[in-house]
């Protein structure tokens, strides 16, 4: 298994190569990998590949928790092409759906709830964080973020989520 250098993709950055640019290189384990980071260094606690099963099994790339805030995050390597608005919707939909069945899943699990450090007055968020996306928008009820964004998404967290 390759373990991610941060301090390599900091120095790049530093360098003035863009984020995007360096992130390409990776596979979609490594990207997942560099989000975590993110989210770790913002005083998140990150479960990485949360599954469960309701009626069906789901997965859910990132649950990202602190204090009374879930954030599911559903981890996107998209390249920019002609049908990036349709498949942003479509996994908007998927995640909101996930969501959902997370929720289901927690009401009934008291362990998973523990685990997690969630409960009845949780916060859920659906999120996807793609690799190439123009700006910060919002999909149905999902907030689609940049990861050359992330960041500053998370520092002004407050603005976007109600």
């Amino acid at each position: 298994m390759v373990m991610v250098d941060f301090e390599e993709i900091k120095d790049k950055i530093s360098e003035g190569q863009e984020i995007e640019e360096v992130l390409k290189k990776f596979n979609w384990k490594e990207f997942e990998d560099f989000i975590t980071e993110i989210f770790r260094s913002n005083g998140f606690t990150v479960k990485q590949n949360f599954r469960f099963k309701t009626n069906s099994r789901h997965e859910i790339d990132l649950l990202a928790v602190r204090n009374k805030l879930v954030l599911c995050i559903d981890c996107k390597e998209w390249n920019r092409g002609r049908y990036k608005k349709t498949g942003l919707k479509y996994a908007a939909r998927n995640q909101e759906k996930r969501l959902g069945e997370l929720r289901k899943f927690l009401k009934k699990n008291p362990i998973a709830t523990g685990i997690l450090n969630v409960d009845a007055n949780s916060n859920f968020y659906p999120l996807i964080v793609t690799l190439f996306e123009e700006d910060l928008t919002k999909e149905r009820d999902t907030i689609v973020i940049p990861v050359w964004k992330l960041n500053l998404f998370l520092l002004e967290m407050d603005n976007y989520l109600h």
